[in-house]
């Protein structure tokens, strides 16, 4: 069926909604009834519009496409008598499920392409306000119609766990598969996603970050920043436009956050919320959401694992992702690692399970980018529900960003990249390089497939781009930092998060998709010419990337743009020119781990690695290939340290060395 005649068939039902019909509360925040009003005829009057090629934007729904109703293929409902034993139990184990409902802001599964073209012109605030009023009058319409049948679901038991949506028409439950036949009654239900059964538990409350000593806060040119601010040449973006990130808030999904004081500098704070009065301050159904929500434990709780004041452990790694997007430096501490240093973060917990709650957190908090570091695979036509979620909260003003994964050495094309980082267009994808630009061998690559029920893209190109996720130095909870210490695709996000934030610092009404348009044209090709599946459009520019941004602006606002123009090929020599004006990088030693087989053999943290088995080895690519064509057996490792050369028997067992790529100074 065409899309006009699904838009047909949507005007009816609205048209005759009733008075009390949009009386709806939830317990989501919903707007008055007059607004609804608007919305609601707006919704009729722009279907109507759609249908008849109407060349004037409105914000209105789209019926969903697909004949009847769809049930995903993995719910297995039983056959209505007979059937083994086995299979009567089976069919009554509890299931989660995820339901759409028939009205979507985007129906079909290029609706996105092609209503980014139809606001392309709407400024990204004002495009927010409208879409956000959408979605909830729609959930609140759909929900009313439904309310009835579904009381009398969970009265019987059929269903529980009611969790109503809004950022996607729809709900979550908890049910049978023998209830799917039940729940596929409810008026307006489309589509039945299976989801994983994932349980809610209570946590404790975390108590406020305080207002860090603003007398302890420097200009941002006395701190010292590492490497790859120059590298990504963020610094020529403070000092040429004075754009820091201000304006900007970039949540972090993550699983644990370690707020060192470089970190509470710029921590998001709730303006309707009264920290630590154990009160719902501003109605959205959730208690002291001061710095974020940890949707798992339903509390506010961001610091599951405190982690060690001067040590490093995995539990950083949320806070890392921050420090990397926006890391402020202190008088006591004066590493900035921030590439958007003015901005501010908010920490979420709740994974991709969890992620509609955790979504529409973010967008009432008018949060403008949103960094994810979890990947899920083998989702099924889940993913399908996951990308429409990321379809809608970007038009709601929200640029989601991933790392690329770090599967290339385990999993086979196209399934490298996994959920979210495979979704197209709406999830800006990063993969990494090594510090002399070589590609990390374990950095997930693409193309990725779409074929689901609902989406049938084919081969999609991904990633977007590359930035780095090899030896980044760490900072720890005291402020102290480590040279050389985390590595994966993790921090390759963050990166291009911080990037996004310094661009829509430059100008917040950016619309996603002119975002992507421009990161990936400013981008610097490191690869084969072009785009490749590696690197993607090349190495994030953030300065090239932030005076397309200015240029565009002054375009927009019939101001002279000259300034803000390319310098062409300059831009990329000298992009490569920042990368490579330090020393030239070296596989180093960076830690030996005491009484291990290399602390005993003199070993020390410093030295260089100059060859194995004769192959001279220069990155860690060098290092892994030559060992493991050793098959298992003793290698000869030559280390220089100073100007002598030693030679190292080095047996087929852990021999207690951590190795990193280092270039000169780490910090500027």
């Amino acid at each position: 069926m065409s899309y006009k005649s699904f838009a047909a068939k949507a005007i009816q039902p609205i048209l005759s909604v009733t008075k009390e019909s949009l009386q709806l509360t939830t317990n989501r925040p919903c707007l008055s009834a007059s607004l609804a009003i608007g919305t609601l005829l707006s919704f009729a009057v722009t279907t109507s519009s759609l249908a008849t090629n109407s060349a004037q934007p409105t914000m209105g729904m789209e019926p969903v496409s697909g004949e009847g109703i769809w049930i995903d293929p993995r719910i297995r409902i039983p056959a209505q008598q007979g059937g083994t034993e086995t299979a009567q139990q089976n069919a009554e184990q509890k299931i989660t499920v995820k339901v759409w409902f028939d009205q979507q802001l985007l129906g079909t599964g290029d609706a996105y392409q092609r209503r980014a073209n139809e606001f392309s012109k709407s400024k990204r605030q004002e495009l927010r306000r409208n879409v956000i009023q959408a979605l909830q009058k729609i959930s609140d319409y759909s929900h009313k119609n439904a309310r009835e049948s579904l009381q009398k679901l969970q009265s019987e038991g059929v269903i529980s766990n009611l969790q109503t949506h809004w950022i996607i028409n729809g709900f979550t439950c908890s049910t049978t598969a023998a209830g799917i036949t039940k729940l596929k009654s409810v008026p307006g239900v489309k589509k039945i996603f299976l989801a994983p059964n994932l349980g809610q538990k209570q946590g404790d409350l975390q108590s406020a970050i305080p207002l860090p000593d603003r007398s302890s806060a420097k200009q941002h040119s006395d701190y010292k920043h590492p490497w790859y601010i120059r590298s990504l040449q963020a610094d020529r973006v403070w000092s040429e436009f004075n754009v820091q990130g201000s304006g900007t808030l970039n949540v972090i999904a993550d699983n644990n956050f370690s707020i060192s004081p470089n970190l509470a500098v710029s921590i998001y704070r709730n303006p309707k919320e009264i920290p630590d009065n154990k009160i719902d301050d501003d109605g959205n159904g959730y208690v002291d959401d001061c710095h974020g929500y940890n949707f798992t434990d339903f509390s506010n709780r961001i610091t599951v694992t405190p982690s060690a004041l001067s040590a490093f452990s995995r539990t950083l790694h949320g806070a890392m992702c921050a420090t990397i997007i926006c890391g402020n430096g202190t008088r006591e501490s004066p590493y900035e690692f921030g590439i958007a240093p003015e901005a501010k973060w908010a920490g979420v917990i709740g994974g991709l399970f969890h992620l509609e709650d955790a979504v529409e957190w973010a967008v009432l908090q008018n949060a403008d980018t949103y960094s994810m570091s979890f990947s899920h695979p083998k989702l099924g036509e889940y993913r399908s529900h996951v990308r429409k979620i990321f379809e809608h909260g970007a038009f709601c003003g929200i640029f989601f960003v991933s790392g690329a994964g770090n599967f290339a050495q385990t999993t086979q094309v196209p399934v490298q990249m996994r959920s979210p980082e495979d979704t197209p267009a709406v999830v800006f994808a990063a993969a990494g390089v090594q510090r002399d630009l070589s590609r990390t061998k374990f950095s997930s690559q693409g193309p990725v497939r779409w074929a689901t029920e609902h989406y049938q893209d084919g081969m999609v190109r991904k990633p977007e781009v590359c930035a780095f996720n090899q030896d980044l130095p760490c900072q720890l909870p005291n402020g102290n930092v480590i040279d050389v210490q985390i590595s994966g695709n993790s921090f390759a996000g963050p990166m291009f998060c911080g990037t996004i934030a310094l661009m829509l610092s430059a100008d917040p009404d950016l619309l996603p998709w002119d975002c992507r348009e421009i990161i990936t044209q400013t981008a610097t090709d490191i690869g084969v010419p072009g785009y490749d599946y590696q690197t993607g459009h090349g190495l994030i520019n953030c300065h090239a990337a932030v005076r397309e941004v200015l240029r565009r602006k002054a375009v927009r606002n019939g101001i002279d743009a000259v300034k803000y123009e390319s310098a062409g090929i300059r831009d990329t020599t000298e992009h490569r020119q920042a990368s490579q004006t330090q020393a030239k990088p070296t596989l180093t030693v960076v830690a030996v781990r005491p009484g291990s087989p290399a602390a005993t053999q003199g070993v020390k943290p410093g030295d260089i690695v100059v060859s194995m088995n004769g192959q001279p080895i220069s990155n860690r690519n060098d290092y892994d290939t030559t060992r493991q064509k050793a098959k298992g057996k003793s290698v000869t490792l030559v280390l220089q340290r100073d100007d002598k050369q030693n030679s190292y028997e080095v047996p087929p067992i852990t021999w207690g060395l951590s190795l990193g790529m280092r270039a000169g100074r780490v910090f500027d």
